[in-house]
């Protein structure tokens, strides 16, 4: 059972750096605008691991991990200005965001995880 649990949390650690990495990615290329699907084509994140329809306060659940385990990873020293969020902002744009943002109650597939996780991001990125 330990182990599985921690093959679970390695996972959604995993998991939560390369998505919020490819978010970040994407915001570099919208410096000009919006280039079409709010930098996330091609390279989005994945959530190829959640079994679906998934709830949304599970789905919640996970974008909140994710994002505190990479602001959580990120060397204060390596932090450059403009790039990502800091750990600050994120408690306060998560705390608010958790009730207020437009998420369905239900999540049916990948599509549309990554289009509520795009919005839910950019709820907690405005705060």
């Amino acid at each position: 059972m330990n182990i599985l649990r921690a093959t679970i949390v390695a996972t959604l650690g995993l998991t939560a750096v390369l998505a919020i990495g490819a978010c970040h990615r994407g915001q570099d290329g919208q410096a000009g605008g919006d280039n079409g699907g709010g930098g996330h084509r091609g390279h989005g994140m994945d959530f190829s691991d959640v079994k679906f329809p998934i709830a949304k306060a599970d789905f919640i659940t996970r974008m909140n991990t994710r994002m505190r385990q990479r602001c959580a990873s990120r060397d204060a020293q390596a932090q450059q200005p403009g790039r990502g969020i800091d750990c600050g902002t994120l408690e306060a744009g998560i705390a608010k965001c958790a009730t207020t943002a437009a998420i369905p109650d239900s999540i049916a597939d990948q599509d549309a995880a990554r289009d509520a996780g795009r919005s839910y991001f950019q709820c907690v990125r405005q705060q």
